[in-house]
């Protein structure tokens, strides 16, 4: 094989590292992206969490708000009995209301008590619930960072390969490296094996001339069709 085909599946032996390096970057920024949604969404249930106790703790306190204006209420009425002189109508519309309120407090009370103990239960909840949280997000943020230090170390990897590649394209003859550069635009693969008298890349027949040539290895040859580089493959 004359030495700059051999120069010439150097490069593409660096090409074919990077695409499959840059694949690898590629599937880990999709995998960054979902650890971050993720990230998101955990965060954002906690917040939803500590919402929802916060209004339930809100329910409580208005609760036991009513229960200090009712209980207010039945004073004010009552002080105006025992001593106001009011007329007789009021005096029974005032002793109604205060033996309903009086029943209504009774009500009350006990809903303000059942939304205190339900408060504090779920205080004690709330508290195991953000252990849960920081667990969790503990273990996304670890898994974050070693895909960033995975990341980092294949980025420093490309980009000694992409030297390689440029030193590798500078040690080409100009032709033959705008030729590889024009292939490698448009087609995967701009070298191809020859098996059985066909190009590997376009799977044509390629000339007996050409096959000859390919054979011998002293020269650099391409495809008739394709355009490819060819070189011998291996049945």
């Amino acid at each position: 094989m004359s030495e700059v085909m051999e120069k010439i599946l150097a490069l593409w032996e660096i090409d074919r590292a990077l695409h499959r390096l840059e694949g690898t970057l590629s599937d880990l920024a999709a995998e960054e992206r979902r650890l971050l949604s993720r990230i998101q969404a955990e965060d954002q249930a906690w917040e939803d969490r500590k919402r929802q106790h916060q209004e339930l703790r809100s329910r409580a306190n208005a609760k036991a708000l009513e229960v200090d204006e009712t209980d207010d209420r039945i004073r004010a009425y009552q002080k105006k009995l025992d001593h106001d002189i009011i007329p007789y109508k009021e005096m029974e519309y005032l002793k109604e209301q205060v033996e309903y309120l009086r029943g209504r407090l009774e009500e009350l009370e006990e809903e303000a008590l059942a939304l205190m103990d339900e408060v504090e239960a779920d205080a004690e909840r709330l508290v195991e619930d953000e252990k849960e949280h920081l667990s969790r997000r503990r273990r996304l943020e670890a898994e974050l960072a070693e895909l960033k230090a995975r990341q980092d170390k294949l980025a420093a990897e490309r980009e000694g390969l992409l030297s390689r590649r440029e030193q590798a394209l500078a040690d080409l003859p100009q032709h033959w490296r705008e030729h590889y550069e024009r292939l490698h635009e448009t087609v995967p693969d701009p070298v191809a094996p020859v098996e059985n008298g066909t190009c590997g890349g376009c799977h044509l027949k390629i000339s007996d001339t050409l096959m000859e040539k390919v054979r011998e290895g002293r020269e650099v040859v391409i495809c008739e069709n394709c355009l490819r580089f060819l070189y011998l493959g291996w049945r």
